[in-house]
């Protein structure tokens, strides 16, 4: 995995690289967005000063990102929270503030690397004469009927022979949530939470997928973790 961090600030450019150090990765660091910009590595996430001189330094630099890597995992970095709004113009993945305390600054960067698991892995297997593929960021949710799971899919469903218990073990801390002994979702595609102990994805069929009252604290929680850093 390919990381770059970009600021100007070389203190603590340094201060955040050895942070990255302690992960599994391999770490560019660059002190101006020009600098960056003239590096051709494909780069698999990316922390951004967001404090740049103007709009289009930024959008530059967050074009040159996605034309290198498409699927560049971008989070901004910034000393006022007044800027963190102005990240998600570029559809960025988190924004993390320089004066946070330690805890929440490891948690969104192991945040990303989660991200990039997630992004990367594919569910695969064989069931009644037919073989698929899947990306696991392409799947919706999950659902068990007579033993048999079905993957609800953009690319639609399948069908594997598995127990419940084995998919929730392997998605843990991948944006899955077992909700209900029959169902699995994958966060990024809730809408809300109903009243009804309801979730409502916005797969094309809008589908609502009940939670158990089993998993019903923990769901909320999940939930609510999981919207408040934005996905």
């Amino acid at each position: 995995m390919k990381i770059a961090i970009c600021d100007d600030d070389k203190i603590f450019l340094g201060k955040f690289k050895k942070r990255l150090s302690e992960f599994d990765c391999d770490i560019y660091s660059f002190s101006s967005v020009s600098a960056l910009i003239n590096s051709e590595t494909p780069f698999d996430a990316a922390f951004l000063d967001i404090e740049f001189d103007n709009e289009a330094v930024g959008f530059e630099a967050v074009r040159h990102l996605r034309m290198r890597n498409e699927k560049c995992i971008i989070s901004f970095l910034t000393n006022y929270s007044d800027y963190a709004v102005k990240g998600y113009d570029y559809n960025a993945f988190r924004y993390i503030l320089k004066n946070e305390p330690e805890q929440i600054i490891e948690r969104r960067i192991k945040d990303v690397f989660s991200e990039y698991k997630r992004r990367h892995t594919i569910i695969s297997g064989s069931y009644n004469g037919y073989t698929f593929i899947t990306e696991l960021d392409d799947i919706y949710y999950f659902s068990i009927s007579n033993h048999v799971i079905t993957i609800h899919s953009k690319k639609g469903d399948f069908e594997l022979y598995k127990q419940m218990k084995d998919i929730d073990k392997s998605l843990y801390d991948l944006g899955f949530l077992r909700c209900h002994r029959s169902y699995i979702v994958n966060l990024k595609y809730v809408t809300v939470k109903r009243n009804d102990d309801c979730f409502v994805l916005c797969d094309p069929k809008r589908t609502c997928i009940p939670i158990g009252i089993r998993y019903k604290e923990a769901a909320e929680k999940t939930y609510l973790n999981f919207a408040a850093v934005g996905g």
